[in-house]
């Protein structure tokens, strides 16, 4: 029986490189900043450049592990090589196996998971978000007494109903793992 293909450091790869493309320049931006305006430094300037290295070490660190351990999935166990009818026997094993695994489950975490790295540090106005729309909706002077009732009722049903949908999504994956 062959080991299961490695999953989470396929996560880690993709969201690093998602990360890269849509946070790489602000990143690189906040680390030159200095030397572009040093008349504007300050204690914050320093703190938001602290940040923004352990960030690029975290992710880069992560991704270097999640490589390692993509490049090591098929090295020789204990020095015993691999033999090619080992591995035939193993991939016809996992042809005739009758565990599929199903796909809908994407369809609900990868949608999410992309929000949530576009929108960086933004994601921590997710709780609160529908109490803010809700206040903004009073604004107006002309609203009626139930539309931020409303759009705090709608914004986290529709949140708790997506949380519920991801945990079903994650434990429908694990048991098709299994």
């Amino acid at each position: 029986m062959g080991a299961q293909k490695p999953l989470w450091p396929w996560f880690v790869l993709i969201g690093g490189a998602i990360f890269w493309v849509s946070a790489g320049p602000g990143l690189l931006f906040t680390i030159l900043l200095p030397f572009w305006r040093a008349e504007e430094l300050g204690l914050f300037m320093y703190i938001f450049i602290i940040i923004t290295v352990f960030t690029i070490i975290g992710t880069v660190w992560g991704m270097v592990k999640a490589y390692q351990a993509l490049r090591n999935f098929n090295q020789p166990i204990n020095g015993i090589p691999f033999l090619p009818e080992q591995q035939i026997e193993s991939q016809e094993y996992h042809k005739n196996s009758p565990s599929k695994m199903p796909i809908w489950p994407w369809f609900i975490i990868v949608p999410g998971a992309l929000l949530l790295v576009g929108s960086g540090p933004g994601v921590l106005m997710l709780p609160i978000m529908p109490l803010f729309l809700a206040g903004m909706s009073t604004d107006s002077g002309n609203t009626p007494d139930y539309v931020p009732l409303l759009i705090i009722l709608i914004g986290y049903t529709l949140m708790i109903g997506y949380i519920i949908l991801v945990v079903i999504a994650i434990k429908t994956l694990i048991r098709a793992r299994k």
